[in-house]
């Protein structure tokens, strides 16, 4: 008997050892798994974010491609208008004040009083000629090509004062400064807009430009004694399209746009790095 109970309990040890091995077995499988389970779940949204990002910098090259494309067309459509209403409507212009110079010369001639009306046309036509010479200098200033951008500068600010009645400081160093076309292209075109905005919006009476370069570096500083305002805060609030443009056209030619704060005014400074 006392066998055989020793036998019984022997066997109910090596019963509960096993129903244990067996629970730590599956407690065992069960964690494995779990963290296997995590692990992919990690691993997945490891891969989404990775996809995202990706995503999101192919996204961000094609928009800067379309966005220089879009510049490049635009200049070449500035140009194609320029030249159109350079060389064909001031052409058309020219041989029709001809033809009344020759009109007028024969009334002379035959010593018939000369016609007011020949006189007030012909003035129409130099008003007529002198508005598009000035939209096709907007468009495409001619001496960017053949002058460079200091010089080009210089004869819009002094066409802006004239007509705008606005005081426009510009230095510049050195006395001869040369850039890459396009970056002169934009440049120039900045110069422009941020002008239009000082004039419409800041109420300005005075605007300051200070263009400096050397080997490595180009910087085009402006400032204002308008309104005070946030450039990106009014780029993001913006419905036109002007201060827009400039952030394009800043990213563009791979410069950097920075607000000074000032007392009075606004000041902006445009950094080109790398010249060389």
């Amino acid at each position: 008997m006392v066998g055989k109970c020793i036998s019984y309990t022997n066997v109910k040890g090596i019963f509960n050892d096993r129903r244990m091995e067996n629970e730590s077995e599956l407690k065992l499988f069960f964690w494995l798994g779990t963290a296997i389970m995590i692990g992919l779940v990690c691993l997945i949204l490891l891969l989404t974010v990775i996809y995202q990002k990706k995503l999101h910098k192919i996204k961000q090259e094609e928009a800067e491609n379309l966005l220089k494309i879009s510049l490049e067309s635009e200049k070449r459509e500035r140009k194609r208008i320029s030249s159109d209403l350079h060389d064909s409507v001031m052409g058309d212009l020219n041989a029709i004040r001809n033809y009344l110079a020759i009109l007028d010369n024969t009334e002379q001639n035959s010593k018939i009083h000369k016609n007011p009306i020949l006189g007030e046309v012909e003035i129409a036509l130099q008003t007529m000629q002198e508005n598009i010479q000035g939209i096709s200098y907007n468009l495409m200033p001619p001496s960017l090509d053949s002058s460079g951008l200091v010089a080009t500068l210089e004869n819009y600010f002094e066409r802006i004062q004239k007509w705008n009645n606005k005081t426009i400081h510009f230095q510049h160093k050195p006395s001869k400064i040369s850039v890459a076309e396009n970056i002169g292209y934009e440049l120039y075109r900045i110069s422009q807009e941020l002008i239009n905005n000082m004039i419409k919006y800041g109420n300005v009476k005075f605007i300051f430009f200070y263009l400096e370069c050397d080997e490595n570096l180009l910087r085009l500083t402006v400032k204002d004694d308008g309104i005070p305002f946030d450039f990106y805060e009014s780029v993001k609030n913006s419905r036109g399209m002007g201060l827009k443009n400039i952030q394009s056209r800043i990213k563009q030619i791979e410069a950097e746009l920075e607000q000074i704060p000032i007392e009075k005014g606004n000041e902006l400074v445009i950094t080109i790095k790398n010249l060389s």
